[in-house]
């Protein structure tokens, strides 16, 4: 039983430490992306409750980590005239405590509020979560149904990225090699309605399926309509063409068109936690759960 015991320790906990990396401390942004841009393998830090994990998994190897947190002048929320812009280094728990937040963008703080575990919350970041581009995430699920302007910082200057065109895959974004998330721009979504549904098997992980809705009614009837997914595609999922066509039609009548609508559009993975088939009865349920509350 020891020899057992003591192969299954070896094979499983052998990697609990992060491989061999020079770190790198910025006094600015631009000598952060220039050196992301003059090393090869280089990663930055953020609150790397992503990162971390990962490089103790050994499911990543880096040469360099570029730690980001000295730089305070991406730690801030800031409400503009029709959005609200949040700094890279805003951690979780500051975005919740935010009473400006809570109330303009209520649907974010619903969302956050189930990010991982207090300690997650605690030191995360949203702009970390997004540049990891984890599949499973639902901040970048409820970026998409925003579809905030994302704003990074480069070598060659600025540029914004819409949320609906940063995720190429999974673990895989619109940034270059040496450019990184600094802000982004949440839009004031007025005269919505809007709800949160996730499904887990324990506590703070991250979900099998979730959704995030925001829906805008005039007399029962949709004027707008969106969805933004988590664990059930390559990338956070928005199904951008279900939600146009259900433009002008009750919401009452047509939830359980839009449950089937959105099913059929996608192929979710399979892994140890659940089949396709499986997810998609999930994803029907949490759809249809969620457009059923916002009617009240």
């Amino acid at each position: 039983m020891l020899k057992v015991y003591l192969f299954i320790q070896y094979k499983y906990y052998k990697h609990v430490y992060p491989p061999d990396f020079a770190y790198y401390i910025p006094n600015s942004i631009y000598e952060a992306v220039d050196f992301l841009g003059r090393y090869d393998n280089a990663r930055p830090l953020a609150g790397g409750q992503s990162l971390l994990p990962m490089l103790k998994l050994r499911l990543l190897n880096v040469d360099y980590i570029v730690d980001l947190n000295p730089l305070k002048e991406l730690d801030y929320v800031s409400l503009n005239k029709d959005y609200m812009e949040i700094g890279a280094l805003t951690r979780y728990y500051e975005v919740l405590k935010s009473s400006i937040v809570n109330e303009k963008l209520p649907l974010l703080s619903m969302v956050i509020r189930k990010v991982g575990d207090m300690q997650v919350r605690n030191m995360g970041t949203i702009a970390g979560s997004l540049a990891n581009a984890d599949p499973a995430s639902d901040t970048c699920a409820v970026t998409l149904v925003f579809d905030a302007d994302i704003v990074t910082t480069s070598s060659s200057g600025n540029r914004v990225i819409k949320a609906r065109d940063f995720f190429k895959g999974p673990f895989t974004t619109a940034l270059a090699k040496d450019e990184i998330v600094t802000a982004i721009r949440y839009p004031i979504l007025e005269g919505y309605k809007f709800n949160f549904v996730k499904v887990v098997r324990r506590a703070g992980d991250y979900p099998l399926v979730s959704v995030a809705v925001a829906v805008k009614l005039k007399d029962g009837v949709i004027e707008d309509l969106r969805l933004g997914y988590a664990g059930v595609s390559q990338t956070p999922y928005r199904p951008f063409e279900v939600e146009k066509s259900f433009i002008g039609k009750s919401l009452k009548d047509s939830i359980e068109d839009i449950v089937s609508k959105v099913v059929e559009g996608v192929n979710p993975p399979s892994d140890t936690r659940g089949s396709s088939s499986y997810r998609k009865e999930v994803m029907r349920n949490v759809t249809r759960k969620a457009l059923r509350e916002v009617m009240g």
